[in-house]
């Protein structure tokens, strides 16, 4: 059984890449990070509005657009790790398609073919569109779902489960 899988590594996919790491590898360093960015967040609000309340100086619209920027950061933080990600491949990789088997799966893009052992999966995440699989905390593959032939994305899934003896995450 073979499962051909085509895949353009575009931001939507880097993000849902990004978003899979996050719910898998990373889930407790993100929630670390979360609550730290939150409570920096909340303190640099509650200086600036004290500050300008006293009159209007830049240390308090300084404080007030450092709380913005963390609030951006926290709502957009898988587009920003799926941009840094997309800055970081290799040239000619953002096409590739990917055959799964029982023994392993071979990526091929334009510059270069790699074969993987299922054993070097760390999790599994599924989202609407996409399926990650999380390498480490910091890599990861992403299959578009809509370019999967040979098979579907539930054969897809149950052989990736049936081989890593991983659970699917959902995102």
């Amino acid at each position: 059984m073979e499962i051909h899988v085509k895949t353009v590594y575009d931001q939507r996919a880097l993000t849902a890449m990004a978003r899979g790491l996050r719910k898998t590898v990373r889930r407790k360093r993100n929630r670390r990070s979360r609550i730290v960015g939150g409570v920096l967040m909340v303190l640099a609000l509650l200086l600036g509005v004290s500050i300008l309340r006293t009159g209007l100086c830049w240390q308090g619209v300084a404080d007030l657009v450092v709380a913005v920027v963390l609030l951006a950061v926290l709502l957009t933080e898988d587009q920003v790790n799926g941009y840094f990600a997309g800055r970081k491949a290799m040239p000619g990789a953002r096409d590739t398609e990917t055959v799964f088997t029982e023994q392993d799966y071979v990526t091929t893009a334009q510059t270069a073919q790699t074969r993987w052992s299922y054993e070097g999966v760390c999790g599994i995440a599924e989202g609407k569109d996409y399926i990650v699989l999380a390498l480490s905390n910091r890599h990861a593959q992403v299959y578009d779902k809509r370019g999967i032939s040979g098979g579907t994305a539930e054969e897809l899934l149950t052989l990736l489960q049936d081989k890593t003896g991983l659970p699917v995450t959902k995102m």
